[in-house]
């Protein structure tokens, strides 16, 4: 029997200082796309992922609210495997840089195998650097003095002693590599990109001491520095299949197929690590795939642009498979995206239900009411074959070369070829005339509806999979593509995708108003009156600022069930942030909490009638509305403030009193 081709892939692990966001559900759906298409093909993949949580970033947030390091960080990568299983992706490993059994001993052997090729050095150095980026930045790398993927944070002098790893010895080296597609660059754009980059390229800063750092891997032989992310973070890629504890695994997976990252990390995966890996004498990876940026609006997803659209909202509103076929087809290959829920719903009514699903309901519904299910004869059509055929090649092609969109279109084309063939014959006319020449048009529609099947398992797996159980055939692979389905039953016809009902006559309410759970007050550092409290939010946790510690003890607010308003802009209240607002019931004698029992953390609040909105909100908004408290419950417009399991109850707050 013969043996399986290797295929080993990798995403980027995400730093875990906050939940996932927008531009994690991009990168992660088209590594995974990417590793399904590979086994259709019937290659043995390995698609590694993993988290990032080192670093100063985590170790103050962590902080900031009360946590311990591990605890904190266990919340957040909890979050990032929910995302996952909420996608659906279909990942073999999960590694944790902060994982001592399985991460530690390969990042340290990389760091030793660099000390004995001489490319570890000391030197004191002064540097501008990112909080956000948690990098050292050159005068070259700003814009207008700010850092350009963090324009909103300010830059800090640093003066220390660090460890720095030889990069300008290899630049020209890896730049020849690059350039002779030996570790190839994809899209074009970044290639010409890291090439200029490498022209200039100096040695990069490689540790920070402990009191600088204080949350990362020791530096081997001195215990006061901790590696900086590049020996620690970039690792993964290595440690997760065995180096420097299990060779014969690493050796079995290694060199990786390809590596998927955002265009941000470009240097990090197309410099750094590539010499590094020629100082360790480790092979180097055979492709670097580079995405762009998912925008709302025209501009790149961020707290200061007040423009975040989280992953689990819009998974739970339009479904996993649509979500991740809009993503993947909004997404050019040389450029940046435009997340929009408009065009989602366009896209999800008249391409998938109104195309794809459309032809193969009609296809498989026609088999089963006029010829018991059964596929016999297959019409010969040269001329519609040869196009298909033609298609299918060119869908290959552009998922080859992690062209998602573009293979999205083809599809697409190829369902809508389906469509006109059938529309055009008329089987329901041809039928009194002609019963074996429609039997054999409908054989060929089938075998369409079969191989559109497995062209989109990549980009929609569960849709895949049910049409293909409508078409009582299982794990079809890439090589099932053809037109010789016959003498075969079909199972039960269903519609595939439904149409998403417009909603435009529904008026707005400008909050997006959610159940959220108290995990823990506390005493605000600098306001007496003030809590800081940890909230679970179902998708994600976040911390409010709250002006009830008059009126609440802290033992009276923990697993307290509120309502919050999780799209107001945040703000810092006497130098904490707070992520949201929660609402109570002001009379004038203090406040009383909006309160559920049954409901549960993450659960839509809303007045009947009234559709809320997602979109950032400003305090000047909120405070704009007008919400009565009125025996005991809060109302708008006439209408009762709910969720989907119970009324909302307000606490202490006489009639008349408003929200606030």
């Amino acid at each position: 029997m013969k043996s399986k081709k290797k295929f080993y892939i990798t995403a980027a692990i995400p730093y875990t200082n906050s939940a996932p966001h927008l531009g994690h559900a991009l990168e992660i759906i088209q590594a995974d796309s990417f590793a399904r298409f590979n086994r259709l093909l019937g290659k043995d993949v390995r698609f590694q992922v993993g988290t990032d949580e080192h670093g100063l970033k985590n170790w103050e947030t962590a902080k900031k609210h009360g946590k311990e390091i591990m605890e904190f960080l266990d919340e957040n990568v909890s979050l990032f495997k929910k995302l996952y299983n909420g996608l659906n992706i279909s990942y073999d490993g999960f590694i944790r840089t902060t994982d001592r059994k399985n991460h530690y001993p390969g990042a340290i052997k990389l760091w030793e195998e660099l000390v004995k090729s001489g490319d570890i050095y000391k030197k004191k150095y002064n540097g501008v650097y990112c909080t956000g980026c948690e990098a050292f930045k050159a005068e070259r790398e700003l814009e207008s003095g700010k850092c350009p993927n963090h324009p909103t944070r300010e830059l800090q002098i640093i003066e220390e002693e660090n460890y720095f790893f030889r990069l300008s010895k290899y630049s020209g080296k890896v730049s020849k590599i690059i350039e002779s597609d030996k570790y190839k660059v994809v899209p074009n754009i970044r290639k010409n990109e890291i090439l200029s980059f490498l022209k200039i390229a100096n040695d990069i800063s490689f540790s920070r001491p402990k009191a600088s750092l204080p949350w990362g891997i020791p530096v081997p032989d001195d215990d006061s520095h901790n590696m900086y992310v590049w020996c620690d973070a970039l690792s993964n890629y290595i440690t997760a299949i065995g180096y420097g504890r299990d060779e014969k695994s690493f050796k079995q997976f290694w060199p990786a197929d390809v590596h998927v990252i955002g265009k941000d990390i470009l240097r990090f995966h197309a410099a750094f690590w590539p010499a590094m890996l020629i100082s360790a004498k480790i092979p180097l990876p055979k492709k670097l795939f580079i995405h762009g940026f998912i925008l709302s609006k025209g501009t790149k997803m961020g707290k200061s642009t007040g423009n975040i659209i989280e992953p689990f909202g819009q998974i739970e509103r339009y479904g996993v498979d649509q979500f991740r076929f809009y993503i993947l087809g909004a997404m050019p290959l040389e450029s940046d995206g435009e997340y929009s829920e408009e065009l989602l719903k366009e896209r999800i009514n008249n391409e998938l239900a109104g195309n794809f699903g459309n032809f193969c309901y009609r296809v498989l519904n026609f088999l089963n009411k006029n010829f018991n299910g059964v596929i016999e004869g297959i019409d010969k059509n040269e001329n519609v074959i040869a196009e298909l055929n033609s298609r299918i090649a060119k869908t290959r092609e552009h998922y080859e070369n992690f062209n998602f969109s573009l293979a999205i279109s083809e599809i697409l084309m190829i369902s809508h070829i389906g469509n006109k063939y059938f529309q055009d014959n008329e089987p329901w006319k041809l039928m009194k005339d002609d019963k074996k020449k429609t039997h054999e048009i409908l054989g060929l529609c089938a075998n369409i509806a079969k191989n559109l099947a497995i062209l989109i398992e990549p980009v929609m797996p569960d849709f895949s999979a049910n049409l293909q159980n409508q078409l009582n055939v299982k794990n079809l692979r890439w090589e099932d593509i053809n037109f010789e389905l016959k003498n075969h039953k079909i199972g039960k016809d269903e519609i595939l995708v439904k149409k998403i009902e417009k909603k435009d006559e529904q008026p707005k309410f400008p909050l997006d108003l959610k159940v959220a759970k108290i995990l823990e007050a506390r005493g605000h550092p600098n306001a007496d009156k003030l809590y800081v409290l940890d909230i679970d939010l179902g998708s994600e946790k976040r911390q409010l600022v709250a002006g009830i510690k008059p009126y609440y003890s802290p033992e009276e607010l923990k697993n307290k069930k509120i309502i919050v308003v999780a799209n107001l802009k945040y703000a810092k209240l006497r130098g904490v942030e707070s992520q949201g607002m929660l609402l109570a019931g002001d009379d004038g004698n203090g406040p009383g909490l909006l309160a559920v029992e049954q409901s549960n953390p993450g659960d839509k609040v809303y007045f009947e009638g009234f559709e809320n909105k997602t979109e950032q909100a400003a305090y000047e908004e909120f405070a704009k509305i007008g919400m009565i408290v009125k025996n005991g419950r809060v109302y708008f417009e006439g209408k009762e403030l709910k969720t989907e399991k119970e009324i909302v109850k307000v606490e202490r707050a006489k009639d008349g009193a408003r929200v606030r």
